[in-house]
């Protein structure tokens, strides 16, 4: 099972899915706090990138408020800002105690993340948007990522997947792989490699696979049956799916 054996008693879950950029502040503090207090999540990402970053500071002070100093919050720009901004945000996110900044600046861009990377004490992450472990590697060896992000389907299968997760951990970089639409096979994944302790929740979904990811208390349930657990459901496959002549 688990790709490999699993080597953690636990892979704690970072609930996405409340944080979206288009949501209401009155929905977002809701959001957050049902995930906090009613579903058991300890993790949160935010997204961020207003054309105001002034805005997202009063989001992010108010959801801070709202569910207490013990909950991390991660924030996400998907890339939306230039470096100045993302300076600036910095600094007057400083006291909000941000657990990482996650595609701050534009995916491509090694030389702005390291700077700002070095400009800030939030700690960047990313890799959705990379497709190579070479790519991974020009970030690393800039100093522009702390944490690691690769995403199985991106990078085109697990053996490149894993080359990333190899090279994080060989410069004692934590993997927090991107989830995306298909959690399940990253679930095996972190359980399995010695970097991966978190994952992020995204639940769109995961109830039309045979095994679907199920978070209790904030961390993800063991997968107990062999494979990735990406198959899908009869039922799902027949009416979502194409015939394959």
């Amino acid at each position: 099972h688990y790709l490999g054996g699993a080597r953690t008693a636990g892979v704690e879950a970072y609930n996405t899915d409340i944080g979206w950029l288009s949501f209401t502040l009155e929905n977002l503090l809701a959001g957050s706090a049902k995930a906090v207090e009613e579903d058991g999540f300890t993790r949160l990402k935010l997204k961020v990138g207003h054309d105001d970053p002034n805005i997202d500071i009063a989001r992010l002070a108010a959801v801070r408020k709202r569910v207490g100093s013990s909950v991390r919050i991660a924030i996400d720009g998907n890339g939306k800002w230039d470096l100045p901004t993302c300076q600036r945000f910095c600094a007057a996110a400083k006291d909000l105690d941000i657990y990482w900044f996650e595609e701050p600046l534009w995916y491509d861009d090694v030389t702005s993340h390291a700077r700002l990377a070095r400009n800030t004490s939030i700690p960047i992450a990313l890799g959705e948007q990379l497709y190579t472990v070479d790519a991974f590697r020009s970030f690393i060896d800039a100093g522009a990522v702390a944490y690691v992000q690769p995403d199985v389907t991106r990078l085109g299968g697990i053996t490149e997947y894993i080359q990333v997760a190899d090279l994080a951990l060989a410069h004692r970089l934590p993997v927090v792989p991107h989830a995306g639409e298909m959690s399940q096979v990253h679930v095996h994944l972190s359980y399995w490699h010695p970097a991966s302790t978190i994952l992020e929740y995204i639940p769109w979904i995961k109830d039309h696979f045979e095994e679907p990811i199920h978070v209790r208390d904030g961390v993800y349930k063991r997968p107990e049956l062999p494979g990735a657990s990406t198959t899908p459901l009869a039922e799902s496959f027949a009416r979502y799916g194409k015939a394959v002549k």
